[in-house]
């Protein structure tokens, strides 16, 4: 019997408007410079469903994308929205770092998983709300491949409920703007009962 395996593609939106030095704003709009697209669009598959987080990098990111890959559906998932930093938003990163020079450090981002900006998200309720959505997929089948246009703490999400690490860990990836990564689902049903877990990471970014 054939198991059903579907490809995804994971992208990190293109680069955005922010001020030097600065944190940006959680809704930034894309930098008006031109963006190289071509290995992206070589890569990523014609005619797929698309999942798009709501805030409007992704969206104009995808705008960017549209008329060479052709999306067979678009769809608005607000699940993958970025992590909320609150407060910090648009905030010097000098100032941000004296608020947090006396609290627990991580090697490859601002703070560790668990720490929860002021008004904002932390990491680890990132990777909650990112694995239930993933699980949500895992339940399904689907008949085309599916492309996910969202954001750099999105994908660290995804990689942490894939690969069954920490979210600690998961912050030590490094996604780049407009860098991707495939993975392939095993639905649930055929998968659950084996070893080795229902995703197959392809590529990282």
């Amino acid at each position: 019997m054939d198991i059903p395996i579907t490809r995804f593609y994971f992208v990190r939106h293109a680069m955005v408007q922010k001020k030097s030095d600065h944190l940006p704003p959680h809704d930034p709009p894309i930098t008006n410079q031109p963006h190289d697209l071509t290995s992206l669009i070589e890569a990523l598959p014609k005619g797929a469903d698309w999942h798009i987080s709501p805030l409007q990098r992704t969206r104009q990111t995808a705008d960017l994308l549209k008329a060479q890959l052709d999306p067979q559906s678009t769809k608005i998932e607000p699940a993958l929205v970025e992590q909320s930093f609150g407060t910090w938003d648009e905030q010097l990163v000098a100032d941000i770092w004296k608020e947090l020079k006396d609290k627990p450090r991580h090697n490859w981002s601002y703070m560790t998983a668990d720490r929860v900006p002021p008004g904002g998200e932390s990491f680890a309720q990132q990777c909650l709300r990112v694995a239930h959505w993933c699980q949500l997929q895992e339940q399904q089948e689907f008949l085309s491949p599916q492309i996910l246009i969202t954001h750099a703490g999105t994908i660290r999400a995804m990689l942490a409920h894939m690969l069954d690490i920490s979210p600690d860990r998961a912050l030590s990836f490094d996604v780049p703007n407009l860098g991707y990564f495939e993975a392939h689902l095993m639905n649930a049903k055929h998968g659950q009962n084996h070893a080795g877990g229902l995703w197959q990471v392809k590529s990282l970014p």
